[in-house]
């Protein structure tokens, strides 16, 4: 059984691993606009406030913008101001050793990314995808235990992401996105302290 709380973490990877996937779409704005996380009378967390701010930017975005920015930052034509791609904090380029590792703890795992594009496996959202999955399993496969999460978390995520949200923050050419990246990083924050503390 998955309690709540951990539905709830798995609903924040799922939603991080779309966001960063490929730009939302209007429908998709509409529906997670439509369904606020926290009650009224949550305290105003540092989490909390990145999580308004980002529901307050999908009230109002235009997907066309979105779209855009996206393309502009992380796509580009050569090499793209920001990498998505975690090898690229750990190592300085993408298609080395740590993608390499990452690709061989998938396989013990037993995890099979369904992708249709040609992103690899360090892509900051196939990541947060395999995270989601660690969490609630799915119909042929059991959640992992929390110590399984807490290693996948660390090794790949953890030392990553606050490089890489920086890096989204920091380009000049985000708007919509320094919101997604703020609300990435208050929420990776928590997560490494919930696993220190577990």
């Amino acid at each position: 059984m998955v309690l709540a709380e951990d539905r709830a973490r798995a609903g924040v990877y799922g939603l991080l691993a779309s966001l960063f996937y490929s730009p939302p779409t209007a429908q998709f704005l509409r529906d997670v606009f439509a369904e606020d996380i926290f009650d009224d009378g949550v305290p105003e967390t540092r989490f909390v406030s990145a999580w308004r701010s980002l529901r307050d930017a999908m009230r109002t975005a235009d997907p066309a913008a979105i779209q855009q920015e996206y393309d502009d930052n992380f796509i580009g034509t050569g090499r793209p101001p920001v990498f998505l791609y975690a090898s690229h904090y750990l190592s300085g380029s993408v298609q080395r050793t740590p993608l390499n590792e990452l690709r061989e703890e998938l396989a013990q795992l037993g995890i099979t990314l369904k992708r249709t594009s040609f992103e690899t496996e360090d892509h900051i959202s196939a990541l947060c995808d395999v995270m989601r999955f660690l969490i609630v399993g799915e119909e042929t496969a059991p959640p992992a235990l929390l110590e399984a999460q807490r290693d996948f978390f660390m090794r790949h995520i953890a030392p990553s992401y606050a490089p890489l949200c920086s890096a989204i923050v920091e380009a000049g050419g985000t708007d919509f996105y320094k919101k997604v990246a703020r609300f990435a990083g208050e929420f990776f924050s928590l997560e490494l302290q919930s696993f220190d503390i577990a």
